[in-house]
């Protein structure tokens, strides 16, 4: 089976055309690409239009989160765009996600629970006093119930969400081959591992794109993919 669908590459670049000449090296390896904040603060649609050419899904990965009016006026501008995926912060609260539906067109909305940077001594500084996987299921019950498409959270948290809430779309980043640096990310697990758990897309950045061999890396990942998946078996 061909593993690639599940890798979004992380593009946190801030030249464009370094951008462009590496999604040329990978765009036959992976199974899409994720422009984020970075990106999209520096080069805005134009940006996006010109990676368009590539005919990549593109995960629009800007974690809306404010008032419901606001949030609705941007996602009915960023349409023109046509991602295939678009984050929002599922703790905006469901008010701020149910108007989505209506002008979200083709676009899958993907609800963001906990960033992968945070653990459980973080949510204690907030004041929630929940463990990291309590919190997480909490606001994918928000989101499901406001009519999101799908969830990002960690390999960690992915299993028993996917035990609870089925029909839906598991975004995973904190993907880590074994070895690597983890950075600044706390909760991570492998690519094997995130999918055997029920990941359906694995949002992969650094390790592939400061890779000196970024192919190489790619096919590593989709080796971890398909052990584990031996394993099981």
């Amino acid at each position: 089976m061909n593993q690639k669908k599940h890798i979004f590459c992380a593009l946190d670049f801030s030249d464009l055309k370094k951008t462009i000449e590496f999604t040329n090296i990978i765009k036959d390896h992976v199974g899409g690409i994720k422009l984020g904040l970075e990106f999209f603060c520096k080069f805005g649609p134009n940006g996006i239009e010109k990676l368009k050419k590539f005919s990549l899904p593109i995960f629009l990965d800007l974690k809306l989160h404010d008032i419901p009016n606001t949030v609705k006026a941007t996602v009915r501008n960023l349409m023109d765009l046509s991602p295939e995926y678009l984050t929002v912060h599922i703790s905006g609260g469901s008010k701020m996600i149910n108007g989505l539906k209506e002008i979200q067109n083709k676009t899958k909305i993907i609800g963001v629970t906990m960033l992968t940077s945070l653990n459980k001594s973080d949510l204690n500084e907030f004041g929630i006093n929940l463990d990291e996987q309590t919190y997480v299921n909490n606001l994918v019950r928000i989101g499901i119930k406001s009519g999101i498409d799908g969830v990002v959270a960690s390999p960690i948290e992915i299993k028993n969400i996917k035990l609870n809430f089925d029909e839906l779309i598991y975004v995973t980043p904190g993907i880590r081959l074994p070895n690597q640096s983890t950075d600044d990310q706390k909760r991570v697990n492998t690519p094997g591992y995130a999918i055997k758990s029920g990941a359906s897309i694995l949002v992969i950045g650094r390790p592939i794109t400061q890779s000196e061999n970024p192919i190489s890396t790619i096919n590593q990942i989709l080796l971890n993919i398909d052990n584990e998946k031996k394993i099981k078996d």
